[in-house]
């Protein structure tokens, strides 16, 4: 067996050459504005604004949003371009919810320790996916003659590297191996877009500066094999473990822009994500699929960098703008803003019930807000007493019974609530739970997390789980492939209707996802018990067992600027040592050979 979904991927980086890009550009955006009817110092300095695939939620200003916006959904477009056979269906997604931020103090907000010099992050889990990322620097437009001239604007460069690498693991079952994943982000940060023609293969200001720190003559900490396993534990160099990482982002961004830069290379490509996807070792792997050893691919990348790097243009096709609406923010709704992305990011214990005691202060403050309201109820039924919640949730959606969060949280209260019950009690609350949860995914079909919370329902309420359930959870996970319990269920669904082969696939992105190794480690063994055989009972069992480590994972971006200037720094202390033992001992004061080394020599 072998993971199709990957296949399907590498197949499509075949059939598309580098310079045919069906994704376009789209002119200036179409916007809107929705004002809040009220006092001045009642509107929050967080404001709302919406694409076709995009929410984005800022305390920056509408115009840096704007064009944020607009690139995205242009490289949203390139990336489906590159990672999907000319004229496939696309299902239909959830928006994805961003949080730009105008400063890095604003990702102290997310709960749990924040890497140095952090400057994104993605979250995935049960609650749902969100981005958050930081305003740099103002995006402008660029002409055609701009494309591969103008400087890499830092807000673009690392919300796209961002988004790259999650619409891998969100659109495609590539979890593996992680030079690909990283390098097909660096890749795509650099790309930029014009009016009329995108330009793809620059590279990265960063990842440059630190491959002309190896070409002068600094010993590297990565040999390429490393890189092709991802060992970066040993690499102990210039700027420390971020050093390492930013050596091995570059070196991946030079193999992914060697791997796409023909037809041929393309082709061995997809045969390398494939050997990878049937359980190939990377480097084994890679000397199959490229016809090469581990010990030529070093000169061969130093002679592919030296030759010169070729950036491709592409002329793409005319589509329609896409509009983008903007809508102020109660200055009550702002002061939940951060808190309640907080509650949907699957906290720990210790952080949720901090949350549920800041929330529960603000809605004294607020206790109007309709954000407000439901982010207490979220944390009540997350932390605290589910049934309180559900009368302020009854209010809400009795109110407004298109209200989708409101119905899906008291379906999530009622679901709570069942898992502490027996008898008679546990089934009305299982039955209001799935009456709950059925309007809210007549509301919002395509929400993940509704899914989510239905199956379990159905799952727990009947003898045998519904068909229609089976299907739709099947159906939204193929849309929200970054959700690893969703991933758990929807495997668990395809075996149970008797498809075991989709089962093993879905397992597979699980098994290779080193972000979340407990998940990991359950998808391998439930490989191994489809390979002899499983009953529909212990599916069954297995679909109503809660218990199963459900980890969110954390995808963060790091300033590569400020780590490259730690490497230099770093560098240049290392240099200075001979220098100053030789202020301190006068009769050791003979030049020597440079601490540098050798090119190409390795610590």
């Amino acid at each position: 067996m072998h993971n199709a979904s990957q296949v399907a991927v590498a197949a499509a980086l075949v059939l598309l050459s580098a310079g045919v890009v069906r994704a376009q550009s789209a002119g200036a955006a179409n916007l809107e504005r929705v004002e809040v009817v009220g006092r001045k110092t009642e509107v929050s300095q967080w404001f709302r604004a919406e694409s076709p695939h995009f929410i984005v939620y800022s305390d920056t200003r509408e115009e840096d949003v704007a064009p944020l916006l607009d690139n995205l959904e242009k490289l949203d477009r390139l990336l489906r371009a590159y990672t999907q056979p000319a004229g496939a269906s696309v299902p239909q997604a959830s928006k994805l919810t961003l949080y730009y931020h105008a400063s890095p103090s604003g990702l102290r907000a997310f709960p749990g320790s924040v890497p140095v010099d952090a400057i994104g992050l993605y979250n995935s889990c049960a609650d749902g996916v969100q981005g958050f990322g930081v305003h740099l620097e103002r995006i402008t437009a660029l002409d055609d003659e701009q494309l591969e001239k103008a400087p890499l604007n830092d807000s673009l460069t690392y919300v796209f590297e961002a988004y790259a690498r999650h619409f891998l693991s969100r659109h495609t079952d590539i979890r593996a191996p992680a030079w690909f994943v990283d390098g097909f982000a660096q890749y795509f940060s650099s790309v930029r877009f014009s009016t009329q023609q995108t330009a793809v293969g620059r590279v990265p200001r960063d990842v440059a500066g630190y491959l002309r720190f190896l070409g002068s003559g600094r010993r590297y900490h990565l040999e390429w094999e490393d890189v092709l396993a991802h060992r970066l534990g040993n690499a102990h160099g210039h700027g420390g473990e971020a050093g390492a990482r930013l050596e091995f982002q570059a070196k991946s961004w030079l193999l992914t822009h060697y791997a796409l830069s023909s037809d041929d290379n393309r082709k061995r490509l997809s045969r390398y994500l494939r050997l990878v996807g049937d359980g190939a070792s990377p480097i084994v792997a890679f000397e199959r699929a490229f016809g090469m050893t581990i010990a030529d691919l070093g000169p061969l990348m130093w002679r592919y960098g030296l030759r010169g790097l070729q950036v491709v243009r592409g002329a793409p096709q005319s589509v329609p703008t896409a509009p983008i609406s903007f809508h102020a923010l109660t200055r009550g709704t702002g002061e939940f803003m951060l808190a309640d992305a907080a509650l949907r990011s699957c906290p720990d214990r210790r952080a949720g019930e901090a949350l549920l005691k800041e929330v529960t202060a603000l809605s004294a403050r607020f206790p109007d807000d309709r954000l407000g309201q439901l982010a207490w109820s979220r944390a009540q039924i997350d932390w605290g007493d589910p049934q309180a919640a559900l009368a302020r949730l009854e209010a809400a959606w009795r109110d407004d019974d298109t209200d989708f969060e409101a119905r899906y949280l008291a379906g999530r209260a009622q679901l709570s609530l069942a898992g502490r019950a027996e008898g008679e009690a546990r089934q009305v609350h299982l039955l209001a739970a799935r009456q709950h949860l059925q309007r809210a995914r007549a509301l919002n079909p395509r929400s993940a997390e509704v899914a989510l919370a239905w199956f379990k329902a159905e799952v727990a309420a009947a003898d045998t789980p519904d068909e229609a359930a089976l299907q739709d959870v099947i159906a939204v996970w193929q849309t929200a492939r970054d959700v690893n319990a969703l991933t758990r269920f929807a495997a668990l669904a395809y075996a149970f209707t008797g498809k075991g082969d989709d089962a093993y696939e879905a397992l597979g992105s699980l098994a290779q996802n080193a972000q979340a190794p407990a998940m990991a480690q359950w998808a391998q063994q439930w490989q191994r018990r489809l390979e002899t055989g499983v009953i529909r009972g212990d599916l069954l069992a297995e679909m109503r067992r809660t218990e199963v480590a459900d980890t969110p994972v954390q995808e963060w971006t790091v300033n590569k600027r400020r780590v490259l200037q730690k490497v230099e720094l770093g560098a240049g202390l290392e240099d200075a040592g001979p220098f100053l033992k030789g202020q301190q001992d006068p009769q050791n004061q003979a030049p020597g050979r440079s601490p540098a080394g050798d090119v190409g020599v390795r610590r």
